[in-house]
């Protein structure tokens, strides 16, 4: 199945780092700083993907633009403050990465996440020569919407129908439906086997690895 595909998109949270855990408790921190009721679990891994703007509004609607500003820049002092290492990455990643580029695959992420986080985490982790290309949500239009995968696609020159994303959130596959290219996804972050598989992706896998096996 990975044959068909030149360009595959990640997603990163939960994906291609084991991230998850640590991003809902930098949201319920963020709450309980500004004397806020913490979101429950389910809450937080139904906004990872957005950008933190859109994700704070979306758990906190009430809250004013100054308290929104000053929620956003807790949650990346608290999120930045934690170290990043290979260690981060789900024991899949590196020989998938590996496999997919000797298949000389174009490899890009598309993120929730601003640069400034994803720079530190590819750097962190080792793993930025395996991609070409990156976008994120602090310069693009946040998930669900498809102009990351639009965006990528246009400088790639790559079509839709040889794009494929991949990802562990239900926003992930929502964007490539909206992209109107084909996904997979992953059961190791945000969202199960079932709910992703509410939107129509090629298939759901429990690690990278499996993309060989199909």
């Amino acid at each position: 199945m990975i044959r068909d595909y030149d360009l595959i998109v990640f997603d990163w949270d939960g994906t291609l780092v084991d991230s998850i855990d640590w991003i809902v408790d930098c949201i319920r921190h963020v709450a309980e700083e500004q004397n806020l009721v913490k979101p429950d679990e389910r809450s937080c891994k139904d906004i990872i993907g957005l950008s933190l703007s859109e994700a704070m509004l979306q758990l906190f609607p009430a809250i004013s633009d100054a308290n929104k500003l000053a929620m956003v820049e807790l949650y990346r002092t608290r999120y930045l403050a934690k170290g990043s290492s290979g260690n981060d990455l789900f024991l899949d990643v590196m020989p998938a990465l590996t496999a997919l580029k000797k298949m000389n695959k174009t490899l890009a992420i598309a993120t929730g996440k601003g640069r400034q986080g994803l720079d530190r985490g590819l750097d962190g982790t080792g793993i930025r020569s395996f991609f070409k290309y990156f976008r994120c949500a602090d310069t693009m239009k946040s998930k669900p919407s498809p102009h990351m995968l639009f965006d990528i696609m246009e400088e790639s020159n790559i079509k839709p129908e040889k794009t494929l994303m991949i990802g562990d959130s239900t926003l992930d596959l929502i964007m490539a439906n909206n992209a109107g290219v084909a996904s997979i996804g992953v059961t190791t972050g945000a969202h199960s086997h079932e709910e992703l598989k509410q939107h129509a992706p090629l298939a759901c896998i429990n690690n990278l690895m499996e993309l060989f096996k199909r």
